[in-house]
């Protein structure tokens, strides 16, 4: 349309004076004034823009196209490049590690609790709190559960009036006992109680406990009262502590382990023995094998799980060595050594490797005793040939000596499948007790020392067993 226009246009123009005219070509007198012509002229090169102008863009849009279909050139090429090195396989896109559960893993909360005390109704009212305009239809409910505790709880003060009646035989009166209270204390036993748990299993001093009972609720009691309640369910508890030895000594397995314990500045010893169902302490003077042979007794028939410490060696009765101890120590000559070529960080390597074989192979054959036999007979032969090796270091020496002396001690867990390869479970045991000795500095009387090892030993029994304290304590005393 735009060069229709053009074409038409310029058959109106009028050569201007002074032009010569082509040579075949009339010249025809003009009839159109000078306004006319320049208008005529204006109109051919409006023409001209257009048509230039749509030049313009049918080439600016074959440049765009040109331009996408190179880039899509060069993408496939980069592709046909790389695809001789890439795998058939999808690669599998690993999840970032993240703090948490993952986003699909419906947590877990607080359980609420079953039972309710109190319920309370909180109205919405009539109008919106944030721009006082009114609620519109019919409220909706939720519910909330919240569990709270009494700033202060104030004390359950009872009066007891107690009947005596003579009797002519014994010549006296006599009335019935209270049970929710020992003799001549005027606090009750969830009292005492509290205070033997917040002073032998958390560890706590008397002062903070005398602190904690008036902050919580309101009971002013002096630290002489506490000292003589704990000493006192201690003695209570004597019955049922010598029953805990009894059972002790039934145990088919018994882990044993002792640490200082300093009784008004001199050492003294706690010892322990424990496993799945038994823990007992036993304070003592004497760090000798006479403690554990008094507390196992002659009829012990079960296996004890020790370090190497002399003080069991005298002990007639099956023993399993801890492996524990030993890498330690093994570990221990690594310490300050100059590089892996020297025959300390060999030894330690070597005699590692070994266990963790041991432990690999184990997993193997756990549920055969026949295998578990085969096992042990096999690493027997390479311990001790791993014993007998030519070395020099004094250190490596002296622990190839203890290979050879506890060899059969350090592969009784091969055997048994109830045995563990360590003696960890008396170092736990240990653990709380040493927390409370670096913060007490241990006992200021014989007394006091006896009362924690008895009454620790009552609570992480019953613990272990699923037991409440406050409950089975009770009924204990009762």
């Amino acid at each position: 349309m735009e060069e229709q226009i053009a074409i038409e246009a310029s058959k109106k123009i009028i050569e201007p004076k002074g032009a010569t005219p082509e040579k075949g070509v009339v010249e025809k007198p003009s009839s159109l004034s000078r306004e006319q012509q320049l208008e005529a002229r204006l109109i051919e090169m409006q023409a001209e823009n257009q048509r230039l102008q749509f030049l313009l863009n049918e080439a600016q849009a074959q440049i765009g196209q040109l331009v996408r279909e190179r880039e899509a050139l060069a993408e496939e090429v980069k592709e046909l490049k790389q695809k001789p090195f890439k795998s058939n396989k999808k690669a599998k896109t690993k999840p970032t590690k993240k703090g948490g559960s993952p986003k699909k893993k419906k947590g877990k909360g607080r359980k609420r609790p079953e039972e309710v005390d109190y319920s309370e109704f909180i109205t919405a009212g009539d109008q919106c709190p944030e721009c006082d305009h009114a609620f519109s239809g019919k409220g909706v409910q939720r519910e909330r559960t919240i569990e709270d505790i009494e700033p202060i709880r104030p004390t359950i003060v009872t009066r007891y009036i107690i009947e005596r009646r003579w009797c002519p035989k014994c010549r006296k009166y006599q009335e019935n006992p209270i049970s929710t209270a020992l003799p001549r204390y005027r606090l009750g036993l969830h009292t005492m109680l509290f205070v033997v748990y917040q002073k032998v299993a958390l560890g706590l001093s008397y002062p903070k406990i005398q602190r904690e009972l008036a902050l919580y609720f309101g009971l002013r009691v002096s630290i002489t009262t506490l000292i003589n309640m704990v000493a006192e369910m201690s003695q209570r508890f004597g019955p049922a502590y010598a029953q805990l030895i009894q059972t002790m000594r039934q145990q088919a397995i018994v882990h044993i382990d002792e640490t200082t314990w300093p009784v008004d500045g001199k050492r003294h010893w706690l010892w322990i023995f424990i496993n799945d169902m038994v823990t007992l302490y036993v304070l003592s003077r004497s760090r000798g094998s006479k403690v554990p042979k008094a507390l196992l007794g002659t009829d012990f028939s079960g296996t004890i799980v020790t370090d190497f410490f002399s003080a069991y060696s005298p002990l007639e009765v099956e023993k399993a060595k801890c492996w524990a101890h030993l890498l330690r120590d093994s570990h221990d000559l690594t310490k300050g050594q100059p590089p892996p070529d020297t025959e300390r960080p060999q030894f330690h390597q070597q005699l590692h490797l070994l266990y963790l074989e041991m432990g690999l192979a184990l997993e193997q054959v756990e549920a055969d005793p026949s295998l578990r036999e085969k096992l042990h007979l096999q690493m027997r032969e390479k311990l001790l040939a791993f014993a007998n090796r030519d070395w020099t270091d004094p250190d490596c020496l002296r622990l190839a000596a203890r290979l050879h002396k506890y060899l059969d001690d350090l592969l009784l867990w091969l055997l048994r499948p109830d045995l563990a390869s360590d003696n960890n479970a008396a170092e736990r045991g240990l653990r709380p007790a040493v927390v409370t000795r670096k913060t007490s500095f241990g006992s200021r009387s014989r007394r006091g020392a006896q009362a924690f090892a008895r009454l620790l030993s009552l609570i992480r029994t019953w613990e272990a067993q699923g037991l409440n304290f406050f409950d089975t304590a009770s009924s204990n005393l009762s």
